[in-house]
């Protein structure tokens, strides 16, 4: 399922790995830009145990990616979450 979660402060970014580690695509959206270049790198937003791991996992398999198109995100989303 394609998702669009909406903030990628400590919810949005758990969200997003779990979320993605579970098979689904995510669009991360939020208008700080240094959150969004963050999750297109692989890296998380936020200090929490193992969620470097989880995250560069799902973003080498392409599950992940971030922006603050947020029109976009949810014309490609199934779901859209706000957190």
């Amino acid at each position: 399922m394609n998702i669009s979660i909406f903030g990628l402060g400590y919810v949005g970014c758990v969200s997003l790995c779990c979320l993605a580690k579970n098979g689904h695509n995510i669009i991360g959206i939020d208008n700080n830009q240094a959150k969004t270049d963050l999750i297109n790198q692989g890296l998380p937003t936020i200090i929490e145990k193992d969620i470097d791991n989880i995250i560069k996992e799902v973003y080498k398999q392409g599950r992940v990616k971030a922006t603050s198109d947020y029109i976009s995100a949810v014309i490609n989303s199934d779901v859209s979450i706000i957190v």
